[in-house]
């Protein structure tokens, strides 16, 4: 898997549409998102790693740095974000298919809560969830 993030440049369309790029094993199989990876990033050659993380560890290291993500009461997980408003804490964004990339990623998902840590909490965030990976070469 992969993070990007964009430049934070102080614009409200890039800070909501900043997040952490994540692929849902729930939508695809671990060998898909790697055959994507590897085409997008590697031009398809070699092994493709990927770390695997469930939601709960992304929520558990959420909270230990300083977010809390909740359900609401339509079972929806939630966080306050960087203007105070509810905000979903994960978000499927696919990816089509592209001239690049012909495969595309139905899996993509943001995880949209790393949009309310300032740099301190992110580099916890970071530390804290590098530690709880398990490793996978494809």
């Amino acid at each position: 898997m992969t993070a990007f993030e964009p430049d934070h440049i102080n614009s409200s369309e890039t800070i909501a549409n900043s997040h952490l790029s994540v692929n849902s094993t729930e939508v695809e199989s671990l060998d898909q998102i790697a055959d994507y990876h590897r085409l997008n990033w590697q031009d398809g050659k070699g092994k493709a790693a990927l770390c695997v993380h469930t939601v709960f560890e992304y929520c558990d290291v959420a909270r230990k740095s300083a977010v809390a993500v909740e359900h609401n009461s339509e079972g929806i997980w939630e966080f306050r974000d960087y203007d105070g408003k509810a905000a979903e804490a994960y978000r499927h964004r696919p990816v089509m298919p592209a001239a690049k990339n012909p495969l595309g990623s139905k899996s993509h998902c943001g995880v949209e809560f790393v949009r309310a840590l300032d740099e301190y909490r992110a580099t916890q965030f970071a530390r804290r969830l590098s530690s709880k990976g398990r490793f996978h070469l494809f």
